[in-house]
């Protein structure tokens, strides 16, 4: 079952910051390990269910118990703002009948309006915002996790999917689910 996706990769943002060495390097480098969690909430499960829409995940993502998993491949944060990206491998369809969207390779963009995008067909999408304010970070020695990252649909991408599967259920700020990143710092050189 769907239950978590890329937005704790966000959360790991802010966890792994702080694990840089102090003061020489301005970025922390995030290692090719560990993954962002979405746990998909029961209003986003509802709608997709209501309208027939089947979630799977695309390699290498993987649906488990907890939620969606998305490999994490790369990252580079500020270690005082925590501005900065984390990319993602795999991604998720959502099918229904003959239509089927393909959301792949996300990447969370941590600024001043949080979101993570998706490329779809050749373009890059804002798809969820983030919000960081309940956020939970916790760290032990370079591992980082960042727990309660609660995502929402964007208009941009709500408006697609009713375009794409002839609806009006979606809507922007619908809760899709909080995400969890547990992720690395990647050792100094």
């Amino acid at each position: 079952m769907l239950r978590r996706l890329g937005l704790a990769a966000l959360v790991a943002t802010l966890v792994l910051a702080p694990a840089a060495s102090a003061g020489k390097k301005k970025t922390v480098k995030l290692a090719p390990k560990g993954a962002t969690t979405l746990a998909l909430g029961d209003g986003a499960a509802a709608a997709l269910q209501s309208l027939g829409i089947a979630a799977a995940p695309l390699e290498p993502a993987r649906a488990g118990e907890g939620g969606l998993r998305f490999p994490i491949t790369a990252g580079r944060l500020n270690a005082k703002t925590y501005a900065g990206q984390i990319k993602h491998a795999g991604g998720i369809s959502l099918t229904r009948g003959e239509t089927r969207v393909d959301l792949r390779n996300f990447v969370i963009d941590v600024d001043a309006a949080p979101d993570l995008t998706a490329r779809v067909g050749s373009s890059r999408v804002s798809i969820l915002d983030l919000d960081l304010s309940g956020a939970e970070i916790s760290k032990s020695g370079r591992r980082l996790t960042i727990a309660g990252v609660k995502a929402t649909l964007t208009k941009t991408a709500a408006d697609a999917l009713n375009a794409a599967f002839g609806t009006d259920a979606f809507a922007e700020g619908l809760e899709i689910g909080t995400a969890t990143v547990s992720g690395r710092a990647a050792k100094r050189r």
